[in-house]
């Protein structure tokens, strides 16, 4: 704590500073189309239910972009039996509730913990807004990464976004590779079954009002992303393992998202827990 006049004033600074910028990111995260992308998720069960192709090339309508893979689909079958509003409402307050989970032990960490928590909650709240699941995807895989079942943790978040299967990079980077495979071959099972569908139209374009990273400096983005999963292998015996692996994570995201910063939380949620590694 800060012991003059100066310091006590330089403390207030930061923390106008914090707060301006938590109710702005607030602000516009709230004013987010609510449950937007729920409509993808529903449309793709629905289509499951048809007959129709699971994967539709085009992103004209909201419920065509479907990109993840088919088991997450198949589980909104039974939601589409449901009121589409009702499904929504639901889906969504689950995803705000994801966000806090993910976000509010940050405050136990000081003023660098309600740093972070001031820019990473309106980041989860955003994408919570849109019925995204990046909310409750970062969610498990901060909670599961360091566990036994962490691989497999790692595997489902793959097959929904596929830059999760970079973690598996810090498995390797402290020797076990046993654990990084595990993840590998899993994230492979949820995603195979993807082949049996007519795969033609799968969107590879970023979507409306999205900047893709890859058409606009192909070779830095493949550069960039290279460079920062070396970086994640080399840093797996420190404590900063998770926050490498988050970086990777971030630096191999085909677009451009700002929700998708939230991935740093897996790392601000370990990077102050040492192991047995790094004590040794």
């Amino acid at each position: 704590m800060p012991h003059t006049p100066l310091g006590w004033l330089a403390l207030l600074g930061v923390a106008l500073l914090l707060a301006l910028m938590a109710y702005a990111l607030t602000t516009y995260a709230v004013s987010r189309e609510w449950g937007s992308d729920v409509a993808a998720y529903l449309g793709a069960a629905e289509r499951i239910r048809a007959g129709e192709p699971l994967y539709v090339a085009g992103a004209a309508n909201a419920s065509d972009l479907y990109r993840y893979a088919p088991w997450f689909a198949y589980a909104w079958v039974p939601l589409t039996y449901l009121p589409p509003q009702l499904v929504t409402d639901v889906w969504v307050v689950l995803m705000l509730v994801a966000a806090l989970a993910s976000t509010l032990p940050l405050l136990h960490r000081g003023l660098a913990g309600t740093a972070a928590a001031a820019l990473f909650l309106p980041l989860q709240v955003q994408g919570a807004m849109f019925g995204n699941v990046q909310p409750l995807l970062v969610l498990m895989l901060l909670w599961g990464v360091e566990r036994r079942s962490g691989p497999l943790w790692i595997a489902v978040g793959a097959s929904l976004k596929a830059v999760p299967l970079l973690l598996a990079i810090v498995y390797a980077g402290r020797g076990e590779w046993r654990r990084a495979g595990i993840a590998l071959l899993l994230t492979a099972v949820l995603v195979a079954p993807a082949f049996v569908f007519d795969l033609s139209g799968y969107s590879t374009q970023p979507g409306p009002g999205n900047m893709s990273l890859i058409s606009v400096a192909a070779s830095l983005y493949v550069a960039v992303a290279l460079v920062m999963s070396v970086l994640a292998f080399a840093a797996g015996r420190s404590r900063y393992r998770w926050v490498a692996g988050s970086l990777a994570m971030i630096a191999a995201l085909p677009r451009f998202l700002t929700y998708e910063i939230s991935f740093l939380l897996v790392g601000a949620a370990h990077h102050s827990r040492p192991s047995a590694d790094d004590e040794s």
